[in-house]
């Protein structure tokens, strides 16, 4: 019996599946170790995102750390003893001697104080532009806690950024009377919330953003009760109470507002400074 021998047909095609096998098994190699780069480079990045944001939250820890615990004295600086923010027409700082003053005191967290500001504070601001009188902003009391990152934030911002100092006063009076327009305790109420608002205020008037990372959320608690028993030491005709918003003329005479319009108002002020 003869022996069968495989045709070169055969022989060639059993090459060629093997040759295939090979390449399928190369090719199975190659894209394991990519999947395996692949898988390795993303675990990479996302150790490195969850690094990042790691980092990123600490520091606001750190900072909303040192900005709950900042010592008041340091903070505050000149203003730590309870003194007002005195605007001249050269700026913040000592009053004119040869222009009469306007004392203002006021509470951040009043909802008459920031009415009176958003109607005629603005007008008061232009008297002492305008070189008639200086303004010493006196910050008292309060009757909600906004007022203490408030407070707290424009004293840092009379020493630090003065230029901005009047818009920022101003912003702040302006989402105060926002929120009592609108029912809002959410973020008045709450002193980290109001700590934060009060940030964006400053960004929203220009407050550099190095002054605005100083920002305590509350030093001022010693400042008010300082600048509240000055205030009820001081003796001024026609005061028959301590209320804000309270305004006096040259630290001796309380002004009476017969209206809130701010024409009116503003022509008394003059009268009573003695300025046209």
């Amino acid at each position: 019996m003869s022996k069968k021998t495989a045709s070169p047909t055969s022989a060639a095609s059993a090459a060629t599946r093997e040759k295939a096998a090979q390449l399928r098994a190369a090719q199975e190699r190659a894209d394991k170790k990519v999947r395996t780069y692949i898988i390795g480079s993303v675990l990479g990045i996302v150790v490195a995102v969850i690094a990042v944001v790691a980092y990123v939250i600490s520091q606001q820890v750190q900072a909303q750390n040192e900005a709950a615990n900042v010592d008041p004295a340091a903070a505050l600086g000149i203003y730590a003893d309870g003194r007002p923010i005195v605007v001249s027409p050269t700026g913040i700082g000592e009053a004119d001697p040869a222009l009469p003053t306007l004392s203002e005191y006021f509470d951040y967290s009043c909802g008459a104080c920031a009415q009176a500001e958003t109607l005629f504070g603005e007008q008061i601001a232009q008297g002492i532009k305008d070189g008639k009188y200086n303004v010493a902003y006196q910050p008292v009391s309060g009757h909600a806690l906004y007022q203490l990152p408030a407070v707290s934030a424009s004293l840092v911002v009379a020493q630090k950024a003065p230029d901005q100092w009047l818009d920022f006063h101003h912003a702040l009076m302006a989402f105060f009377v926002d929120q009592t327009a609108k029912g809002e305790g959410r973020i008045v109420g709450d002193l980290d919330k109001s700590a934060e608002q009060v940030r964006e205020l400053a960004r929203g008037v220009g407050v550099p953003e190095d002054v605005v990372a100083t920002f305590p959320v509350n030093a001022a608690e010693e400042y008010l009760t300082k600048a509240g028993e000055t205030w009820k030491a001081t003796t001024v005709e026609g005061r028959e109470g301590f209320f804000t918003p309270e305004f006096v003329a040259n630290g001796k005479k309380k002004i009476e507002l017969s209206s809130w319009d701010p024409d009116a108002v503003i022509a008394t002020i003059h009268k009573e400074l003695g300025v046209k």
